[in-house]
């Protein structure tokens, strides 16, 4: 019997190293990876793998709901859980037709997973069972923390989104200027947005991204373009690119 796989993680060193520890089982072949939720879900539609491991944390969405998405667009893959933490998922796991790795990974634990994935696989697959699972865990699980950690100097600092005014591309990553002063970081621009993740967060310019509720001034410019005046940064000149001008109208309905 052979079983095809979906790897799910947003890092990128996780899912090396699971599939590698994946070619000890020639019963496991994996057929793809997704960085994010969306991405799980447009794969398990188009790969329709028979089990998916799957990071319970993901930075667009938990993998709760990826895998209530992956169901409700009509595919049934076994789940594999991938956690930090045991406390509230072992008990569930162990009743369920389902199972959990944690991270770091360890072949051992991956062995016995393999093996109960073998063993499910030649019955009836029930989601239901998956979805109670998630319901569970969702509602056991620690409660997660929105802020950013900066270090500067010898401290580590934690921002909260709506406190970073912008941020800007720099040579080694960016700069994210905040209520609290400026952090230097290796993050890039799109990390950044990644990382943010808010509606509130608009990309006027490849190398500027702007929290649009500190915009206090918009200032036509060249060619269709504008400037921006931001609260807290006003003497610093924040240019929206010809290409997002556009948008940017239609955000403030200029």
């Amino acid at each position: 019997m052979e079983l095809t796989a979906l790897l799910v993680d947003d890092e990128n060193p996780a899912r090396d190293e699971l599939r590698y520890l994946l070619e000890a089982y020639p019963e496991i072949r994996v057929i793809g990876e997704a960085s994010s939720g969306q991405e799980a879900v447009d794969k398990a539609v188009e790969l329709n793998p028979d089990v998916v491991f799957l990071d319970i944390k993901l930075w667009d969405m938990d993998g709760f709901e990826v895998a209530r998405r992956i169901f409700e667009e009509g595919r049934s893959p076994l789940i594999i859980f991938a956690t930090a933490y045991d406390e509230y998922a072992v008990k569930a796991f162990e009743i369920n037709a389902v199972d959990y790795i944690l991270k770091p990974f360890s072949q051992e634990r991956l062995e016995k997973a393999v093996e109960r994935v073998l063993t499910l696989f030649k019955n009836e697959k029930k989601k239901e069972e998956v979805l109670k699972i998630a319901e569970y865990i969702k509602a056991n699980e620690r409660p997660s923390c929105n802020k950013l950690s900066f270090w500067k100097k010898d401290r580590i600092y934690l921002v909260c989104p709506e406190d970073i005014c912008y941020c800007v591309a720099d040579e080694k990553g960016s700069v994210v200027k905040t209520k609290l002063g400026e952090f230097n970081t290796t993050y890039t621009l799109t990390e950044l947005e990644e990382k943010i993740n808010s509606p509130n967060f608009f990309r006027v310019h490849k190398s500027y991204l702007v929290n649009l509720d500190k915009v206090k001034e918009i200032i036509p410019w060249f060619n269709g373009t504008f400037i921006l005046s931001i609260q807290g940064y006003e003497k610093d000149e924040v240019p929206v690119s010809r290409r997002q001008a556009k948008e940017l109208r239609k955000l403030f309905d200029i």
